[in-house]
C-alpha cells in the first residue's frame, strides 16, 4: 500500500468523524442517533481495514528490507572475494617483475650469460640425448698433451 492510498484512508476516517460530529449536533433525535451508530461502526470497520493493510504493508517493507538486506552482504563477500585474488595476482606480477630485474641483472655481465647459456646447453642435452653420448668441456683442436 502506498501512501497516497494511506492518506485517502485517513482522510476519510478524518471526514467520517466529522460528519458524525455534524451530525449529532443537528439532530438529537433517536432516529439520528441510530444514523450516528452506523457511521461509527463504518467509521470503525474502515480504521480495521487500515491498520490491518498498513500492517500488511510494514510487513512487505520488512520482507523486502531483509531481502535487501542479504543479497548486499553476498555481493560485498563476492567483491572482497574478487578484491583478495586481485591483490594476490598483483603480488604475483610484481615478484615476477622483480624476478625479471634479478635475470636482467644477470644478463648484463658477459661471462654470466655463458655460463648460463651452458648451463642450459648441458640441460638440454642431458633431458635429450643418451648419457654418454656426448661429452661437456670438450677440447676443440687439441690433443691429450695440450698441443694443437
Amino acid at each position: 500500500m502506498n501512501l497516497a492510498t494511506i492518506l485517502v484512508i485517513l482522510a476519510a476516517f478524518v471526514l467520517g468523524i466529522g460528519l458524525a460530529i455534524a451530525f449529532s449536533r443537528r439532530k438529537n433525535t433517536a432516529s439520528s442517533d441510530q444514523g450516528l451508530n452506523l457511521i461509527l461502526q463504518q467509521i470503525n470497520d474502515l480504521a480495521r481495514t487500515m491498520d490491518q493493510k498498513i500492517g500488511e504493508s510494514h510487513k512487505q517493507v520488512n520482507e523486502s528490507i531483509r531481502y535487501q538486506s542479504s543479497e548486499s552482504t553476498r555481493l560485498i563477500k563476492e567483491i572482497t572475494g574478487e578484491l583478495v585474488r586481485v591483490t594476490e595476482g598483483q603480488k604475483q606480477v610484481a615478484n615476477f617483475a622483480d624476478q625479471l630485474q634479478s635475470l636482467q641483472d644477470i644478463l648484463k655481465n658477459p661471462k654470466q650469460r655463458g655460463v648460463l647459456g651452458e648451463y642450459y646447453l648441458e640441460t638440454l642435452l642431458k633431458n635429450t640425448l643418451p648419457h654418454g653420448s656426448y661429452e661437456m668441456q670438450y677440447n676443440l683442436g687439441k690433443d691429450e698433451e695440450g698441443h694443437d
